[in-house]
């Protein structure tokens, strides 16, 4: 997967653009750090490391990661968030997303699912997400990916 960085002295950014779903979250955060109108797009020396690091923190894809390099004077203690490039490692899995070929995702895990309302939709262990987008009870699969002869995976 392909990584850009920029680094500091106190901080390095990790962008991983194949994962990045543009919510917008780190432009509307931190504007005189992620500009894309700029090259390049991440200006790491135009905040507070720590003001990076939870901005960070709020990028749901995970295409925006952070580390503190040997020496940093940043308290390691605010950069063990979701954000941190070792955030798996102190943290692992609970929750297993198995993508079925031409098919759904299976949820295995303690995992709650929201709508849009903040309204939860169910809570358990396993779940069976659509993928495809033709289930009539989304964002829950009904097998209408089967009926409809759904096809996506080519490997």
């Amino acid at each position: 997967m392909k990584e850009y960085r920029y680094e500091n002295e106190q901080l390095t950014v990790h962008w991983y653009p194949e994962l990045c779903s543009h919510p917008g979250i780190c432009l509307r955060t931190l504007p005189q750090v992620f500009d894309v109108d700029k090259s390049p797009w991440i200006n790491i020396n135009a905040a507070e490391p720590e003001d990076i690091i939870s901005c960070i923190d709020k990028c749901p894809s995970g295409a925006l990661r952070y580390s503190l390099p040997k020496g940093s004077r940043v308290n390691p203690h605010k950069a063990t968030g979701v954000g941190s490039l070792n955030y798996e490692q102190a943290n692992p899995a609970i929750v297993k997303i198995r993508v079925v070929a031409n098919g759904p995702l299976l949820i295995e895990g303690s995992a709650v699912a929201i709508n849009f309302d903040g309204k939860t939709l169910k809570e358990g262990a396993k779940m069976v997400l659509c993928r495809c987008g033709l289930s009539a009870n989304r964002p829950f699969c009904d097998g209408e990916h089967h009926k409809q002869g759904w096809q996506v995976d080519q490997k």
